[in-house]
């Protein structure tokens, strides 16, 4: 089964503190009001983890995830939203949509916990794609500098592009010892919350700047559709901002570390 979560909205995209969708129970049923966007797979998902308020508790406490199954009466995907890297994001609509009293995922005012732990993993898995980018970003790079000459010396030659290759390479090692800790740190049930933020950080960053280096070092062709570097470069652009932008991430791990958030 294809399954989404829609948790942003419109005004109210990293902070849950303002998360207005709201589940009111009456009776057997919830009744759910709101509206949600960038929900990736809206439109095929056979159901939907769907984030809301449940009282007037002004902080996470509230939020509730609730199962909305599809073609439930209520639940309207309004537009089809195209993305970078040729995808698409959805806005949805709840009107009046009622749903059993037993689709809470979780426990009522607790559905922040079991986000966070979906979003975690898809953070990891994030920080292995960001690798693949890059080494196929770093591959065309250095495929490239070894042939092309200009002013009678090949680009491999020259410094500018060797720090490059020097740093995505460095940068990807790292990357690929912080996703297997990571790992290695869940297989065993341990909050990994902090490094899956700092991958969430640190490997969109380095796979967006590889494509950046690869792009500039092939010149006018690197600025082709031909090629895919430019899917790549918009899709590294694209994971900067989803699953929690990089500025969100930074106070996120500031935070802990300073001891403002448990």
């Amino acid at each position: 089964m294809v399954s989404a979560i829609a948790i942003s909205e419109p005004g109210a995209g990293g902070d849950p503190a303002a998360m207005k969708t709201r589940a009111v129970r009456d009776g057997d049923q919830w009744v759910l009001n709101g509206r949600k966007i960038w929900i990736s797979n809206a439109r095929a998902a056979d159901f939907i983890i769907v984030m809301a308020r449940v009282g007037s508790d002004a902080r996470q406490g509230g939020i509730t995830s609730f199962i909305v199954e599809k073609d439930t009466p209520g639940f309207v995907i309004e537009r089809e939203i195209p993305m970078l890297g040729g995808g698409s994001t959805y806005e949805i609509v709840f009107e009046d949509c009622r749903i059993p009293a037993d689709s809470v995922l979780g426990e009522i005012g607790k559905g922040y916990a079991p986000m966070q732990l979906r979003l975690r993993t898809r953070r990891l898995e994030m920080g292995s794609t960001c690798i693949g980018i890059a080494r196929r970003a770093l591959d065309m790079l250095c495929e490239h500098a070894r042939q092309r000459e200009t002013f009678g010396v090949k680009l491999a030659d020259r410094q500018a592009i060797q720090w490059w290759i020097a740093d995505i390479s460095t940068r990807m090692h790292a990357c690929r010892l912080m996703v297997r800790d990571a790992a290695d740190k869940t297989d065993r049930g341990e909050d990994v919350r902090h490094e899956a933020s700092m991958i969430k950080v640190f490997a969109t960053e380095m796979a967006y700047e590889a494509c950046d280096h690869a792009m500039q070092t092939l010149g006018a062709l690197g600025m082709t559709l031909e090629l895919p570097l430019n899917a790549l470069w918009q899709k590294a652009r694209l994971m900067r901002m989803y699953e929690g932008p990089s500025e969100v991430h930074r106070q996120s791990i500031a935070r802990r570390v300073l001891g403002l958030r448990g």
